[in-house]
């Protein structure tokens, strides 16, 4: 109620939005419908929706691909899953940058560190020699 007293245009926005959809999804099942089964679309579909069932990840070659020797379909075990996505984590720019300052910023404490140990034992020196 509040959103048709302020703010009418978010609504009919969001009407013509759906109905777009709705035409798109339209659209989409009238070109299912008319393709033969044949066209690799209509295999991807198949593949992916076989697979999904499975529920597990599968190497799926490339329908339009050039290889004529198709490899088997393997399981990916999920610990190969989880070393692959942490690699291309890890291969970001985002993250190198993030990990290079990570280093500079130990490198920088230890060496604040070490002029302490350093003014430590000058005074020490120092305070040594005027006693004696």
């Amino acid at each position: 109620e509040a959103l048709e007293i302020h703010n009418p245009q978010f609504i009919s926005r969001s009407q013509k939005r759906l109905k777009r959809l709705e035409h798109m999804v339209q659209l989409r099942r009238a070109q299912q419908r008319e393709a033969p089964p044949s066209t690799p679309r209509a295999l991807l579909r198949k593949l992916s929706t076989s697979t999904a069932s499975k529920r597990k990840q599968f190497t799926i070659p490339d329908p339009l691909s050039d290889n004529l020797f198709k490899p088997k379909e393997r399981v990916i075990p999920e610990k190969e899953m989880h070393m692959r996505s942490k690699r291309i984590y890890d291969n970001l720019p985002e993250v190198k940058k993030k990990q290079e300052e990570k280093q500079k910023r130990i490198i920088i404490q230890s060496n604040r560190l070490r002029v302490e140990m350093f003014k430590k034992q000058l005074l020490d020196q120092l305070l040594h020699r005027n006693t004696e």
